[in-house]
């Protein structure tokens, strides 16, 4: 029974020695303090991962604001996080939006002229092309325009990113839609906005050889002197498609055609209302990076996009 209890307090003592060197060691090592610019990485997962190696003696700082981490912590917990963040700075994926908006605008003319011979008097007063008795002819013309418009751009958004989509500086549908925001309780019945425009939120994230887009209308207006934006999350849309492939936004399975068929239009140059084909086609794109020794760059920030 001695002999056991003598075989337990030799491995105490020496748990406790073993602890006593690792902390004199710690103790004998300086902690230093670095800066982690994080670039393009993303800044949540960085801090995720950075949290799990920092020691119990060290401190970290997540600053996202300025997008970077600060640790305050031993060599090996310096070396720990530098391969981490390494791993991360991958090639960054990118997706290139084509958009296309097609506008299709309607004008109908109504007129009317008069012909007619009248006496005043000994005096006759004929207008050319009038009846030969002293009769009136009314003539009515009603004349029918319709045109299209082609407008092309492109946006370049990081995978996870968001970009918007300019609708129109001024929707002519913009009692009705705000009608329909306070059924959906989107804004409180004391809204009354002015100089509405609309906009569509566009956000694309790369899966493999395909594009999940999500779509998001959204508001901005004047209301009490203040320039505000709403988005109508409620009508958020998502859809997958290929590298490659365009999506109409007339065409998607929206919850409510109605609010589209009113959201959708503008107002061409000439001030007439014109309904607006809008089609997107994502492209997926590879930001390569390169250090010094890369093609005789410096910056490991300079890059060159390359399109699958």
């Amino acid at each position: 029974m001695g002999y056991h209890q003598d075989v337990h307090r030799s491995f105490l003592i020496l748990l406790i020695f073993l602890a006593a060197s690792a902390d004199s060691i710690h103790a004998a090592t300086k902690m230093e303090a670095e800066i982690y610019p994080l670039g393009l990485i993303d800044f949540d997962l960085a801090e995720k991962i950075a949290g799990a190696i920092v020691s119990e003696d060290g401190k970290l700082v997540a600053q996202k604001a300025q997008n970077r981490l600060i640790l305050y912590d031993y060599p090996e917990k310096h070396d720990a996080l530098r391969k981490a963040l390494a791993k991360l700075q991958g090639p960054i994926q990118h997706v290139r939006i084509q958009v296309a908006f097609k506008g299709v605008n309607d004008a109908q003319f109504d007129g009317a002229s008069v012909d007619g011979r009248a006496r005043v008097g000994s005096v006759v007063v004929r207008t050319p092309g009038a009846p030969a008795d002293d009769s009136v002819r009314v003539n009515a013309q009603q004349t029918h325009i319709s045109g299209t418009s082609l407008i092309q751009q492109e946006l370049l958004v990081i995978s996870g990113g968001k970009a918007h989509l300019h609708i129109g500086s001024e929707v002519p549908y913009a009692d009705w839609l705000w009608s329909y925001g306070l059924r959906l309780g989107v804004w409180g019945g004391e809204v009354r906005w002015k100089n509405v425009g609309a906009q569509m939120a566009v956000e694309p994230w790369v899966m493999g050889n395909n594009v999940r887009v999500r779509l998001t209308p959204e508001f901005s207006y004047v209301l009490d002197r203040e320039t505000l934006t709403t988005a109508i999350e409620k009508l958020t849309t998502e859809v997958v498609v290929q590298n490659g492939q365009e999506i109409e936004l007339g065409g998607l399975p929206a919850s409510d055609r109605e609010f589209y068929s009113r959201f959708l239009v503008g107002y061409n140059h000439r001030g007439e209302k014109q309904s607006l084909r809008i089609t997107l086609k994502p492209t997926i794109e590879t930001l390569q990076t390169f250090g010094p020794g890369d093609g005789g760059a410096d910056n490991r920030n300079v890059g060159r996009f390359r399109s699958r």
